[in-house]
């Protein structure tokens, strides 16, 4: 994933994670996911074309192709959910998918690539992606909010924060064990704001 994609792909993910979280309209957040859903496949498709296909980076680079373009059709398909009124389920059933190309996605990179930092975001976007599922299909509003607290977290650790370190050229020194510990303790966020709403709501409703 190109930097400049990388970036980009974290002031979507705090703007969706801010609507899960009904801090923003849905529909204000048309443009955003539209302009960057069709961005992140058209640089896919760019990647892909300049690459032979019988080169030894083939493969890496398709593997990166395809990890934008899962970023990319989800927010455009976010963008057509708030643009045509769709109730998000299909949406959730993508997600599952895309959870689990994330997952191939994170052991290319601990094994092919050997790039164990991007192993670790793709590893946290697959739990990104799974967090969306649910809450998506299940339609519950603490799983909801949840999930948009997940997005805000990783839209800084997994995105924005990792692209500007990419772009001054620290990434690639950026401790291994920081990285797993700030993803874990993530998730660990998204688990307990899950337990403290349902809690919430359970106590709303006693």
């Amino acid at each position: 994933m190109s930097d400049l994609a990388l970036l980009f792909v974290g002031a979507v993910l705090l703007v969706n994670g801010l609507v899960f979280l009904e801090r923003v309209d849905g529909k204000a957040a048309i443009p955003v996911n539209l302009l960057t859903g069709g961005l992140l496949p058209f640089s896919a498709l760019l990647q892909i074309l300049e690459v032979d296909p019988t080169s030894p980076d083939y493969a890496a680079t398709a593997f990166g192709a395809a990890g934008l373009s899962i970023f990319g059709f989800t927010y455009l398909t976010v963008g057509g959910n708030s643009l045509f009124g769709g109730s998000g389920t299909a949406l959730g059933w993508f997600c599952v998918w895309a959870a689990g190309i994330a997952a191939v996605l994170a052991m290319v990179n601990f094994t092919l690539t050997g790039n164990v930092n991007m192993a670790w975001l793709w590893s946290a976007w697959s739990v990104l992606f799974t967090a969306f599922f649910i809450a998506l299909t299940s339609q519950a509003v603490y799983l909801t909010k949840a999930a948009g607290v997940l997005a805000i977290l990783q839209s800084v650790s997994t995105a924005t924060i990792p692209a500007l370190l990419r772009i001054s050229g620290a990434w690639e020194s950026t401790s291994v064990l920081l990285i797993a510990i700030v993803q874990i303790a993530v998730v660990a966020t998204y688990i307990a704001a899950a337990m403290h709403w349902r809690r919430a709501s359970a106590d709303t409703m006693a």
